[in-house]
């Protein structure tokens, strides 16, 4: 094999290779290691995958993005655009994305097949739990940090996410908890003062704490899946209603460990996924109506659902969302694009 060469991971602020640590995701959970097994699969074609920092004096052959940047190489520069552009402006800003050789995105938008080419945000489809509901003592949970975005938006789905909280709080407390960090202050509103009120909030608890406002607050959770494998149900909205494709981690999260998830997100991006696999939240007039339904819902058609979700993982359908996809499509982009031979 021709010497290797090198390529630079940008991934937020990471430094050191720590992207690529077990256990250094968000809540303690294995966000990262799709990128762990992109290193791997990189250094088979001879590309050697690290945090710019340890790059530093040394040739690199291109730039990989986690986002989009507004700051690019000399170099040939590539990009997969995880956040939705509400959230993060510059992965929709058209203009300034060509000037990236290859971007990998879910945008159906954008996506042409040559420069801009499909990619759905990857998952570890592995089935962790199948238990049945009665070793699931909780009946409905909602794992979500206390955030809002930095400018308010009709696509937000923050509003739902709260409207459906307070509602389980104040009409079925005994079927609900709330997992996750920030909730012992009030819901944290979008914007600059939002946020100046939020830290405000924090430094007097640490000198007076206040009664925690939500009375189902469990507190955080070292990772989703311990909170997960014993839940029945779950509430799993999206942050927004993404552009067209857009669709996280949050619903495969639910699947994975069995429970089945109340879903709400952007229109037509679960089309592909049987409807019996989950809880459509659009589909009810309030949230009175989407607890009257869980309510309704017998262990035996619980099953069901679960059998469903099974069934899915299994697939050919699901594979596109898996984390070997994801790998492959990028490794062997890359490797094709800079001259290097791609394995089978």
């Amino acid at each position: 094999m021709a010497d290797a060469l090198n390529a630079a991971l940008w991934a937020g602020k990471h430094t050191g290779d720590e992207v690529y640590i077990a256990g250094r995701g968000p809540q303690g959970g294995d966000f990262y290691l799709p990128y762990r097994a992109l290193r791997d699969r990189l250094a088979e074609h001879g590309i050697a995958l690290h945090t710019p920092d340890l790059l530093k004096g040394q040739p690199v052959a291109c730039d990989l993005h986690i986002n989009a940047r507004h700051t690019l190489p000399d170099w040939p520069a590539y990009t997969y655009l995880y956040e939705d552009p509400l959230v993060r402006p510059v992965n929709g800003d058209r203009a300034h994305l060509q000037r990236y050789r290859k971007v990998f995105t879910y945008n159906q938008e954008l996506v042409d097949g040559e420069r801009f080419i499909q990619l759905d945000i990857p998952n570890d489809l592995r089935v962790r739990s199948t238990a049945p509901w009665h070793e699931r003592d909780l009946f409905c949970v909602m794992l979500t940090r206390n955030n809002a975005l930095s400018r308010p938006n009709p696509r937000n789905l923050h509003h739902r996410r709260l409207r459906t909280l307070m509602h389980f709080e104040a009409h079925a407390p005994e079927l609900f908890a709330l997992f996750g960090q920030g909730w012992d202050q009030p819901p944290v509103q979008p914007g600059v003062w939002g946020r100046a009120v939020k830290r405000l909030r924090k430094w007097r608890n640490r000198i007076a704490p206040a009664r925690a406002p939500f009375a189902t607050w469990r507190g955080p959770v070292h990772s989703k899946g311990e909170v997960l494998a014993r839940a029945r149900f779950a509430i799993a909205y999206e942050n927004v209603r993404g552009v067209p494709g857009y669709l996280t981690e949050k619903i495969f999260d639910c699947f994975v460990w069995g429970c089945v998830p109340v879903y709400l997100g952007t229109p037509g991006a679960i089309a592909h996924i049987p409807a019996d696999c989950y809880i459509d939240a659009d589909t009810f007039a309030d949230e009175g109506a989407l607890l009257d339904h869980l309510r309704r819902i017998t262990p035996q058609q619980h099953r069901r659902h679960q059998e469903a979700i099974s069934a899915f993982l299994g697939s050919p359908a699901a594979q596109r969302h898996s984390n070997e996809h994801f790998v492959r499509v990028i490794a062997d982009t890359l490797a094709a694009d800079l001259g290097r031979r791609v394995p089978p």
